[in-house]
């Protein structure tokens, strides 16, 4: 009985929920409106909060939209209804490739072809559709890799792979605007350092750490360690996420993180992701190696709750 109860407590916010279902913030507001699908609370502030029941039922409609139901229909499923639903898709679609799978190939295709607005709409329909985190993980990280496989196999040009990367990079910057993060959200700083200019890895942390309900200050390619620093103490960032993927130089790449850990306050966390980061051993006390961005997800959840 108590655990019926507290299924039915709105004790969620919606960033949670959004972690936890792969739906975007205005994706679940929407549906709300006009599905009408769940009927959160509301915090004194007037924040939404959602209940276990609530999380388990957008969890379902999010996997049966996956699956190309339409959200109309199924929000007036019940959630035996939606539960059984779910599991004959889960089954029949099984042998067949994954949503991800094809959002790569129609993106990769589009890459081949030097068609960047085509590029873009086969993004944003994926994002629409999978989800941030899915997009992210299943979507544009492996496509990325394969587009810099292709170019240095001489498969695609350098007009392909520059032209792709804008496409990548916008939407990246649409996928963090879209996101509604509450004024008081923790901080997370992310930038390159000096002597790297190649951004996309420090984009795709920024859009995961938005989506985790952190509020994202992005600096960009390139930037001085000391820099770095003061942004974060200016806005009193909990974390701080650097990008080191192809520097022109690696031992001025470590320098420059072992300065930027030397010159952020003890209390804040410095995290460090990207291909040359892998490369250089051990990083040093106070400084966190990622290895991806479900590895980025879990610092941040630990993390969150001290920030």
């Amino acid at each position: 009985m108590v655990g019926s109860s507290r299924s039915l407590e709105p004790r969620h916010p919606i960033r949670v929920v959004a972690e936890r279902t792969g739906l975007s913030p205005d994706v679940l507001r929407a549906w709300e409106r006009r599905h009408g699908v769940v009927s959160p609370g509301r915090s004194e502030s007037g924040q939404r909060l959602y209940s276990d029941g609530d999380v388990e039922r957008l969890s379902l409609l999010a996997k049966a939209a996956r699956a190309g139901r339409s959200v109309g229909h199924t929000a007036s499923l019940s959630p035996e209804e939606l539960r059984q639903l779910v599991a004959e898709d889960a089954e029949s679609l099984s042998s067949l490739p994954s949503p991800a799978a094809e959002y790569r190939e129609r993106a990769m295709a589009a890459v081949a072809d030097l068609e960047p607005d085509r590029l873009q709409a086969v993004l944003r329909s994926a994002a629409l559709s999978l989800g941030a985190r899915g997009f992210l993980d299943e979507v544009v990280t492996p496509l990325l890799r394969t587009i810099g496989t292709s170019w240095r196999a001489g498969e695609i040009g350098i007009a392909h792979e520059h032209a792709a990367s804008a496409v990548v990079r916008r939407t990246l910057g649409w996928l963090v605007d879209a996101v509604e993060v509450p004024d008081d959200a923790p901080r997370v700083v992310v930038a390159c350092p000096s002597g790297e200019r190649h951004e996309l890895g420090a984009m795709l942390a920024a859009a995961a750490g938005a989506h985790a309900g952190w509020r994202v200050v992005y600096l960009g390619p390139d930037v001085p360690s000391a820099q770095i620093a003061a942004a974060a103490l200016r806005h009193d960032a909990a974390v701080v996420g650097v990008s080191i993927v192809a520097p022109e130089d690696g031992a001025t790449a470590r320098s420059e993180l072992l300065a930027l850990r030397k010159a952020l306050p003890t209390r804040t966390a410095l995290f460090a992701g990207g291909a040359a980061v892998q490369s250089m051993g051990v990083l040093g006390e106070g400084i966190a190696p990622v290895k991806d961005l479900a590895h980025l997800r879990a610092l941040l959840r630990t993390h969150i709750r001290a920030a």
